[in-house]
């Protein structure tokens, strides 16, 4: 068995058709002809070739090695509308690269030539677009042009790749004798394309990392010869984001090398100079050190031993391709890790000093993670546009969206909020039911079970204005958030908050052109409103969740006024969803009312006012706290029990002072089931929920409710059935219902049945869940149609076997 590398650049190739090169405004490659046979050959190549644009002169500097044989990657087109090809000539001499550059612009007239020329040939990357007009049309003429094909590129996706090999491997002598018809173009094979591969590298740290396989050839002759007859295998790697983003970051360092570099200190030098193809300048004076910056970055990595032990694995892989952009990878992603929180955090000494410098150093994470974004973006362009081309050749493809692949992003999960829990019985539910399918990523301390991914936060920062340092929201690394997401082969990306995760999934969605949808849980201008007291503050909050909720293809609503209050803000009513949250009439139930439990919570003797939630001033707790007190004077047995913790708890706790009251701190399970049912009346006094899952849990376990307002809370409550509302926000709107049920054993048992009767046919978990599964039934590609229009085909293939001569 012979390998070779038939795709292989090298500095000569200047004339780039590469967007993303063009795009960061970088050199087609930097990579010197004898090292790139130097690389080759170390890696396991029989024969070496470098094909660079339209020249000829890389492979001639190696050309006096026995195992070289000359290359060229020609630019062509067809003249009909100018849409560019590329095409792989192996075999030729000066000579005929001279009558080649002479007809290279009519592709027809190329084809002609290499057949009397006798050169061997091949489509290169058959599905890449090189210009923006690539059509089926174009792919059933290449069919007739071209008998060998390049069925792995190492610079293209595997997709892309795989729908080529598909085509290809789609045509029979009939098949091209009808295309032959269709398009006045006599086929130049008789049957499916032979399937080369090349790396495509233009950086050398792809060299020989996907290859064409052939049988044993003695000499490049031999080699040409099977490679003519279609004797070949193609082999290796596809490419992937990683390899495109660390060529482009390595070309980036070269151009820099070139300009001297003198911005690198040396303690950076030496910590990334051996992982890129061009060395590093050295540094000359008191520029050495690198000041501030080189010194924390120096002991940052010396305190971080998981980084210095997964190098020390990596570098012990053999050399080449897989050796190398594990090496960058890690290195890429701590350095931008480091660099992110150095910004965000601040560290010792002046750097966390200036504005300036911190935005230096923001600025320099960003340019870390730019390559990936851009890498990312243009592999799933090019890989939406090959299965679009699939699609006309072989139409649609059977989908099953009730698998849809989801990652559902939230900037809280281990907090005692609702949404955090309606988060945990999510993954909880997948877990149960083995659906791999959805996963909640968030940013905390390292985790990985299934249907839950923690990535570590580059930095963690306070929630504005909000009093509880226990709550920091965790600014995700997006180069851990793209990788996942591509690893997952996610489709849709869910933000379940509008944090930072929901903001850095929305910018994923966006780069990979996947479906964005969002859940709006929390009235936020309320809260801010509620916690700053500022106007200004609140309509700046507001204005920047309805441009968040505006960006996204759909919107999950808890209820009816959470949907009203979001299109009065402007969200079309067509892109809202209801899905409301699910009842356990199991776990809570009057059944759990327990006495020991009534004991330890108030004593025998009480009338139970229970408030289960997040103890912050945005719960309306002070007004609770008023209208108890003004009860309890007149009622000794009446006591408040307050379930959960909170930023609120010291100041509701000098509220309460010289009343029967008492905090049990957070409950979870059968013992927040059984405060519940032991309870008497249980009062939500927030006018701010969008939903109110406490209130479902109450009536499940067969509570009467007093509610405030006349919003989600009230859906859930019915006035007079289930509970009372109270309609205004005065102390004394809230005090009278309350008194009611308290002074009124009967009417809180009649309307706690009724709301127990109520609850029990609220759907389960597991239907909300079928309803969330559901919602993404519909969903589609919002960047495709856009993007490249196309008018609708359906198995182009057998069409145009049907057809009659």
């Amino acid at each position: 068995m012979t390998r070779v590398d038939l795709h292989l650049h090298s500095r000569a190739s200047t004339e780039t058709g590469n967007w993303f090169l063009r795009r960061a405004a970088l050199p087609e490659s930097t990579t010197d002809p004898a090292a790139a046979y130097a690389a080759a050959k170390r890696r396991g190549m029989d024969f070496v070739t470098i094909t660079d644009h339209n020249t000829l002169r890389g492979v001639l500097e190696i050309a006096h090695h026995g195992d070289v044989f000359m290359g060229v990657e020609v630019t062509t087109a067809f003249p009909e509308d100018r849409t560019p090809l590329h095409v792989l000539v192996w075999g030729l001499d000066e000579a005929d690269w001279g009558e080649i550059d002479r007809v290279r612009g009519n592709v027809y007239d190329l084809v002609e030539l290499l057949d009397s020329l006798d050169l061997v040939h091949a489509l290169a990357h058959p599905l890449q677009r090189l210009g923006d007009t690539l059509t089926a049309d174009h792919v059933e003429r290449c069919l007739l042009l071209f008998p060998i094909w390049e069925g792995r590129n190492g610079a293209r996706t595997q997709a892309g790749n795989d729908i080529a090999t598909r085509i290809a491997a789609s045509v029979s002598r009939e098949y091209l004798a009808k295309l032959s018809d269709k398009h006045g173009i006599a086929p130049r094979g008789d049957g499916p394309p032979s399937l080369t591969g090349g790396s495509d590298d233009h950086g050398l740290l792809d060299v020989a990392a996907t290859w064409t396989e052939t049988p044993d050839a003695a000499t490049a002759a031999d080699l040409l010869t099977h490679i003519r007859a279609g004797r070949t295998t193609p082999a290796g790697a596809h490419g992937s984001t990683d390899s495109l983003a660390h060529a482009m970051t390595s070309l980036g360092v070269a151009a820099y090398a070139r300009r001297g570099a003198q911005a690198v200190p040396d303690a950076v030098r030496g910590l990334v100079g051996d992982l890129f193809t061009t060395p590093l300048p050295p540094l000359g004076g008191a520029a050495r050190d690198g000041g501030d910056l080189g010194r924390e970055i120096l002991c940052r990595l010396a305190a971080d031993a998981g980084v210095a032990k997964a190098f020390r694995a990596a570098a012990l892989m053999p050399e080449g391709a897989q050796r190398s952009h594990a090496r960058l990878r890690l290195a890429l992603g701590w350095a931008h890790a480091q660099l992110a929180g150095i910004a965000l955090r601040g560290g010792a000494g002046p750097v966390s000093g200036p504005l300036a410098g911190r935005l230096d150093r923001l600025a320099a994470a960003c340019g870390l993670a730019a390559p990936y974004l851009l890498a990312a973006g243009y592999h799933a362009s090019e890989r939406r546009f090959a299965q679009r081309i699939e699609a006309q050749f072989f139409g649609d493809p059977p989908r099953d969206w009730s698998a849809t692949r989801v990652a559902m992003l939230t900037d809280t999960y281990g907090e005692v909020n609702g949404v955090a829990g309606t988060l945990r019985r999510l993954v909880a539910h997948t877990r149960e039911a083995g659906d791999d399918a959805i996963t909640v990523v968030t940013a905390g301390e390292p985790c990985d079970e299934p249907g839950f991914v923690s990535l570590p936060p580059l930095a963690r920062l306070p929630v504005p204005a909000y009093a509880d340092p226990g709550w920091t929201l965790g600014i995700p690394p997006i180069i851990d958030l793209l990788r996942l997401v591509e690893s997952r082969r996610v489709e849709v990306i869910h933000a379940a908050t509008p944090g930072p995760m929901g903001l850095a999934g929305l910018l994923v969605a966006r780069v990979l052109g996947l479906p964005f949808v969002a859940t709006y849980h929390t009235e936020l201008a309320r809260y801010a409103m509620d916690l700053t007291g500022d106007r200004i503050a609140a309509e700046i909050t507001r204005a920047a969740v309805g441009w968040f909720y505006s960006q996204a293809q759909r919107v999950f609503v808890p209820s009816r006024a959470a949907a009203a209050g979001l299109a009065d803000q402007g969200i079309p009513r067509e892109r809202l969803s209801l899905l409301t949250r699910g009842a356990d009439t199991l776990l809570f139930s009057p059944e759990r009312r327990s006495r020991s439990t009534r004991r330890r919570l108030a004593g025998d003797d009480a009338t139970i006012l229970l408030y289960v939630g997040r103890i912050s001033r945005e719960k309306g707790l002070g007004l609770l706290a008023d209208a108890f007190r003004a009860l309890s004077a007149t009622r000794p047995d009446l006591a408040l029990v307050v379930v959960g913790d909170g930023p609120g708890r010291e100041e509701l706790a000098d509220a309460l002072l010289g009343t029967r009251h008492h905090f049990t701190g957070v409950l979870h399970g059968e013992d927040l089931a059984a405060a519940y049912a032991s309870a008497d009346v249980f009062c939500l006094p927030s006018s701010t929920e969008t939903f109110g899952q406490v209130l479902v849990e109450a009536a499940a376990s067969g509570l009467p409710s007093v509610v405030v307002g006349d919003g989600a809370a009230s859906e859930i409550v019915r006035d007079g059935e289930t509970g009372l509302v109270a309609r205004g926000g005065t102390v004394d709107d809230l005090a009278v219902p309350l008194a009611r049920l308290v002074d009124d054993p009967d009417l809180r048992a009649s309307l706690g049945s009724a709301a127990r009767r109520v609850i029990r046919g609220w759907p389960t978990w597991s239907e909300v869940f079928a309803g969330l599964r559901a919602g993404y039934a519909d969903l589609r590609d919002p960047c495709g149609p856009r993007a490249m229009p196309m008018p609708p085909a359906r198995d182009r293939v057998g069409a145009v076997l049907r057809q009659t001569a």
